[in-house]
């Protein structure tokens, strides 16, 4: 069974086996409870609860673990399933970059379809290994977000995307296809707003 401080916690941060062991601090200063994902465990600060199968960690004996017998799923697959009847609405994911693109994209589809099912889960912020934010997504509906640079909107199905705030190129109620080059290089100064009919993810390129 989950511990409690994890079924009730609003936002959840995810320790992933790139962690760096000495947390960026806008990392370690973070809230929310932890949650180690296989060798995230080695970075994770008092982690509530484990989730993998061992390969790159070993499985903690000091907190509550759950162990992944089936290969068919990767370890954030598997901590998403494990963590649905919580009720956490954001996730804050850091030691997830740096390593296999392969994983990297399982990690944006796996993320895009738990929001899917999940109708409360509001926004899941992936963090790059030197703590800067890479990417959000974003549920459906209209939410905002502070940007002083490039950023690029993508989605995973056919969406109707409105942008608009502190941006350079505001947009209402445009199409954007799937993976499409047209949400690419905006530029925000400010509060961005963004509106959507399905989840959408949000990219901020390192220059």
């Amino acid at each position: 069974m989950l511990p409690q401080a994890v079924i009730t916690a609003d936002e959840l941060l995810l320790i992933g086996p790139m962690a760096q062991k000495q947390l960026p601090d806008v990392i370690a200063e973070k809230t929310a409870v932890h949650v180690a994902v296989d060798g995230g465990i080695s970075a994770a600060r008092d982690a509530a609860v484990w989730f993998g199968d061992g390969d790159s960690g070993v499985r903690p004996a000091h907190i509550p673990s759950f162990l992944k017998t089936s290969q068919d799923m990767t370890d954030l697959a598997f901590a998403l399933e494990s963590l649905q009847d919580g009720a956490w609405r954001r996730l804050f994911l850091y030691g997830f970059s740096g390593g296999r693109q392969d994983h990297a994209l399982a990690n944006i589809g796996e993320v895009d379809a738990a929001m899917r099912a999940r109708p409360s889960f509001e926004q899941a912020v992936f963090y790059d290994t030197a703590g800067r934010v890479m990417r959000r997504h974003f549920t459906a509906g209209a939410q905002s977000f502070k940007c002083e640079g490039t950023f690029s909107v993508f989605a995973l199905s056919s969406a109707v995307v409105s942008i608009s705030g502190a941006c350079e190129y505001p947009a209402h109620r445009v199409s954007l296809p799937v993976l499409s080059g047209r949400g690419v290089s905006n530029v925000g100064s400010g509060d961005v707003r963004i509106e959507c009919d399905v989840p959408v993810i949000v990219v901020f390129p390192q220059e």
